[in-house]
């Protein structure tokens, strides 16, 4: 058995079932229509770090496409509470707020919908952590990241040129999923830039036992964060030839299968890309960088 004693930061991302997830996503508005902003990002455990200005003050926020809403890291709950599960499928307790201003670089988001929680063992791993950008502000802008130089831009208009492919997008709950395959069968797999694995199964999804009986796997554990706190995972790690998205071909892509809600591909999956997220016309893009 491998142990591996490092802190993973990966499925962060809110999951809220409920009717009323859209309605509370496009709560807010930009200060201005016609914007444009270039920021450099770091990375923690190869998730995006972008530096976040909340009503203010400078924090530090992770960049998780599969959250549903923004996540506000405070030590008291504050609004109505209530209970919202994570990636791995466990709950908790948060509260919700409209957060009057969340500014990155010289474009302000005013008044988004935001869920609260103190995020123990998260918290203690990002300097001056301030919590999670989620669909709440990535659905009212388009992104171009550009992860191999880890740089990000920001704008209402068109920042992709046609050496970029389309991959096929659609959304449940709000997130982003699309489809991969693997030994030309189809799989869905939500797309979630709050987890650093390249490509994750839950343990008792057909895929994944299909996966353990083709390739070979190793046993590890380790510490990982989810939505309710650190725990200690035991998982299998190995490596999957070939998966193809669309056109693009991704080989030996280290998969995990471990006790999470659904199959997803993380930031890790996109490491040599330069990624468009085009909320205008509801597509994502890729191009592989030279």
């Amino acid at each position: 058995m491998k142990i591996n004693k490092s802190i993973l930061i990966i499925c962060t991302s809110i999951m809220v079932f409920s009717c009323s997830i859209t309605r509370k996503q496009e709560k807010g508005y930009t200060s201005t229509n016609d914007f444009y902003h270039k920021i450099s990002f770091s990375t923690a455990k190869s998730v995006i770090v972008l530096p976040v200005k909340i009503n203010g003050i400078e924090k530090n926020f992770l960049f998780d496409t599969g959250a549903d809403y923004n996540l506000i890291q405070r030590d008291s709950l504050i609004g109505t509470t209530g209970s919202y599960d994570g990636a791995s499928k466990r709950e908790m307790k948060m509260g919700n707020e409209i957060t009057k201003s969340m500014k990155i670089g010289n474009i302000d988001f005013i008044n988004t919908y935001s869920l609260n929680a103190d995020l123990k063992g998260l918290k203690e791993q990002i300097v001056n952590f301030g919590g999670l950008i989620g669909q709440s502000i990535i659905s009212k802008a388009n992104w171009l990241v550009d992860y191999p130089n880890k740089t990000l831009e920001i704008s209402n208009k068109n920042l992709a040129n046609d050496s970029f492919q389309t991959i096929e997008i659609k959304r449940e709950h709000g997130a982003p999923y699309t489809y991969i395959s693997i030994n030309n069968t189809r799989y869905k797999v939500v797309i979630d830039f709050g987890s650093s694995s390249d490509f994750n199964l839950p343990k008792e999804s057909k895929l994944a036992k299909q996966l353990l009986k083709e390739y070979s796997f190793s046993e590890r554990q380790r510490d990982r964060y989810t939505i309710g706190g650190l725990q200690n995972v035991t998982e299998k790690i190995g490596s999957v030839p070939l998966i193809k998205l669309g056109n693009l071909e991704f080989k030996n892509v280290e998969t995990t299968i471990n006790t999470s809600s659904q199959p997803r591909i993380g930031i890790g999956f996109f490491k040599n890309y330069i990624i468009y997220i085009d909320n205008l016309n509801g597509e994502y893009k890729l191009n592989k960088n030279k």
